[in-house]
């Protein structure tokens, strides 16, 4: 069972690693693989303390996930609403994305954000430069919630690893 438990757990890991790119779901992931093999073990080797750190840090993501998006649409002079917008965007964007294969998660996120913001925006206050950078500003600030994510999904891999490894 501990092998089976391992090699999940190592999917897990990975397959969180490379979700992150395209959906907000890849440390829930590797969340949900730590939890199992911690379970699956009887906490020996990844103990419940442990998991409460790997679940604060994918808390800690997923708000940095909002957060970011709406940081970048306001650095760029976005209205409240536009930041809404990229928000509710960015979610429909992946819906829509992972439906139409042709668009793919990561454009459709890219694009629902950028459309989102921009459209609010335009609705709000009716100028179109500023609606473009409001919508410039929710992708940028995607992508450096990407960045975060993936530096927690490194911190949560490496308690695993270490602890794995002490073993």
């Amino acid at each position: 069972m501990e092998a089976f438990a391992l090699i999940l757990l190592a999917l897990c890991v990975v397959l969180g690693f490379s979700l992150i790119f395209f959906t907000t779901f890849g440390t829930l992931v590797i969340l949900a693989g730590a939890c199992f093999f911690a379970l699956a073990t009887d906490f020996l080797i990844l103990r419940f303390s442990d998991i409460i750190i790997i679940l604060s840090l994918y808390l800690l993501g997923e708000i940095s996930e909002y957060v970011f998006v709406m940081i970048g649409a306001k650095k760029f002079g976005a209205s409240n609403w536009a930041m809404v917008g990229a928000l509710a965007g960015g979610i429909l964007g992946a819906l829509f994305g992972a439906v139409f294969f042709g668009v793919g998660i990561i454009a459709g996120t890219f694009l629902g954000i950028f459309f989102g913001a921009f459209f609010a925006e335009l609705i709000v206050k009716k100028d179109s430069y500023q609606s473009i950078k409001a919508g410039l500003g929710g992708v940028i600030g995607r992508m450096g919630s990407i960045i975060v994510k993936l530096m927690i999904a490194v911190c949560m891999a490496g308690i695993i690893l270490i602890r794995i490894l002490k073993v």
